[in-house]
């Protein structure tokens, strides 16, 4: 089975507790970075994972899934990109 690379929107209550950890324990998953727009946080719980600047940096790089946990009010913005 193919490894579905991964990437978070957001590394914050949300990404941090509930969804890199789930990514983390399956093994069908692999966590490739999160977008993080101001605390770099990621890289200390995930030291091989990226911190990515821009959804335009993550968008481009080698990623199948990327998971939208950031405001409500956001996910169609993003999702549309």
């Amino acid at each position: 089975m193919k490894t579905i690379k991964t990437a978070l929107l957001s590394y914050g209550m949300s990404g941090k507790v509930f969804h890199a950890p789930f990514l983390e324990l399956h093994e069908g998953y692999q966590i490739v970075g999160a977008w993080e727009r101001s605390k770099k946080l990621i890289q200390q719980d995930y030291p091989f994972a990226k911190s990515y600047g821009s959804l335009e940096e993550l968008l481009a790089d080698d990623i199948d899934l990327v998971i939208v946990n950031t405001p409500v009010a956001t996910h169609y913005e993003y999702a549309k990109k």
